[in-house]
């Protein structure tokens, strides 16, 4: 019983990877960013994005700069300047000191890292830790 409750815990709690690397300042992500709704669906229209920006301010901060093959629309935030450099760094928001964030919401939206980028990811545990939790 305490291995079934353990299991359901280490289930929910963790993100199954982790954020490696650090930011090489290339400024592409700025460029060219999914955003998601509040329930984890990468937006596909201009309507989703007016709602989405009336919870977070910081959002107004970007425009609609295209779409990905899969129909997905790509941001661009007004803030990056010519050096690849945040005008607010210090007042970002949490898109920005998240990203790229190794959720559930990202991966399973088709969410990956652009070529490049200094960040990856890795498991949080090894496969042979989580046969023992079970």
């Amino acid at each position: 019983m305490i291995k079934y409750l353990n299991y359901i815990l280490n289930r929910f709690k963790s993100s199954k990877y982790v954020r490696k690397g650090k930011c090489n300042k290339c400024g592409a992500c700025c460029r060219n960013i999914l955003l998601y709704t509040e329930r984890g669906i990468a937006v596909t229209s201009e309507e989703q994005f007016e709602k989405i920006k009336e919870f977070d301010k910081h959002l107004k901060n970007f425009y609609i700069s295209g779409k990905n093959e899969s129909g997905k629309l790509l941001f661009t935030c007004r803030e990056i300047d010519e050096n690849n450099r945040c005008r607010m760094y210090v007042f970002r928001g949490l898109v920005c000191r998240t990203y790229p964030k190794p959720d559930s919401y990202f991966l399973a939206n088709g969410g990956e890292l652009l070529d490049g980028c200094g960040y990856y990811f890795e498991p949080d545990k090894s496969f042979k830790s989580y046969l023992k939790m079970s």
